[in-house]
């Protein structure tokens, strides 16, 4: 339970950001008319943009906060937060609404993930922590699957929602919105259920952390930039260049989630202790890479479909190979640790998703090879650190 709850709480919370991501340019297009083309794909980047770097300002101080506090109570009120933004999408009405739903979902929501992952990091031997954070990353990336299936699939709730279908002229029990709010809601009880716990201050990084942390925060940045380059992208492709609508836009998330669901709880464990930090990060950065490139080529719904996959797997070797090492790096300041993580995530996403908004208005191939160049020196960066498995480590010693 110590384990499992925490876990949850990632991925309901995963679920309020990828419940959004099919569904928002059509209700864009509901408030701004279809004619406003331009204008759907700039806001659609900008609010995705926005809400990213909400939880880049406050993943830090929430982090920080849960080291001195009861990260359970930080948990708890992100959870309930994050519900109560998803119920204002319902009843929005304008575009200042949506920015305000977004902007208060995202402050909000920026609280549980560094909580929830050093509460698990806490309860689980070293040894164990690349497991853990593979299992976090999953969680991570099922809410990304789950949310964006459970909104295609309700979209026309959102797209044209009935009028007598609210409960209390408020709620829309059927609303992929509301239904994300409940299962937040039903996390932030289970969360409350959790032993309390007061966190150790913060102590001082082992000698020589500090340079290696700000390294696999930049590297987290990049990978970031790249997968956040690729959803924003395909969707935009999707519904303009291909003219799918919520549910074929969906079947792109549904197989790139699987594809990182394996790469995280399989291939990551695997090929960590056999190869070390190094080879792979290099290798998942090249393979990011090829994807994205591959992207501002892509002519048809397999060629991007493809493409996404290749960036999907690189993804999910590289954010729990990152996170291990972070950890790895501090003492007793996880939350802290892990919420610049999340800061270096979301700045990385937030700067993804404004550009390939406004890149893909101009040039289509755009932001993908934006994307791409940035990788690439990923990959070079990540060349250049010092293997961090030992030949022990390789062998089981």
């Amino acid at each position: 339970m110590r384990v499992a709850v925490p876990l949850g709480a990632i991925l309901s919370v995963a679920m309020a950001y990828g419940v959004t991501l099919p569904v928002l340019p059509f209700l864009l297009e509901r408030l701004l008319g279809q004619a406003d083309a331009a204008g759907v794909s700039r806001h659609t980047g900008w609010l995705t943009g926005l809400y990213t770097l909400a939880l880049f300002v406050m993943s830090p101080l929430w982090g920080a906060l849960s080291d001195r506090v009861d990260r359970r109570g930080v948990m708890f009120f992100g959870l309930a937060g994050s519900a109560v933004a998803l119920l204002a999408l319902d009843n929005v009405s304008g575009l200042a609404e949506i920015y305000a739903a977004r902007l208060a979902s995202g402050f909000l929501s920026a609280a549980v993930f560094p909580a929830a992952l050093a509460y698990v990091a806490e309860h689980s031997p070293l040894a164990e922590h690349p497991r853990i954070f593979a299992l976090a990353a999953s969680a991570t990336t099922l809410g990304f699957l789950l949310g964006p299936a459970l909104g295609s699939w309700l979209s026309p709730m959102v797209v044209a929602p009935p009028a007598d279908m609210r409960l209390a002229s408020v709620l829309m029990a059927d609303s992929p919105f509301f239904l994300v709010a409940l299962l937040n809601t039903i996390a932030a009880v289970a969360v409350s259920a959790l032993p309390t716990m007061r966190s150790a201050r913060v102590a001082p990084r082992p000698t020589g952390g500090e340079a290696a942390i700000r390294r696999y925060l930049l590297l987290t940045a990049v990978v970031a930039f790249g997968i956040s380059t690729a959803e924003v992208g395909v969707t935009l492709f999707g519904k303009h260049e291909l003219s799918l609508g919520p549910r074929g836009i969906s079947a792109f998330f549904l197989a790139c989630s699987l594809v990182m669901v394996v790469a995280q709880s399989v291939g990551f464990p695997f090929v960590k202790r056999r190869l070390g930090d190094r080879p792979i990060q290099v290798s998942a950065f090249a393979l990011m890479t090829v994807g994205l490139s591959a992207a501002a080529l892509s002519d048809s719904s397999w060629a991007a479909g493809l493409a996404f996959v290749l960036v999907s797997a690189g993804t999910g070797i590289l954010i729990p190979s990152l996170a291990t090492q972070i950890s790895e790096a501090t003492t007793d300041s996880q939350g802290q640790a892990l919420g610049w993580q999340a800061a270096a995530a979301n700045l990385g996403q937030a700067l993804a998703a404004a550009s390939t908004g406004m890149l893909f208005a101009a040039a289509p191939a755009a932001p993908f090879l934006l994307g791409a160049a940035l990788l690439a020196v990923g990959a070079l960066i990540a060349a250049r650190q010092r293997n961090q498995s030992t030949a022990g480590e390789r062998h089981g010693a």
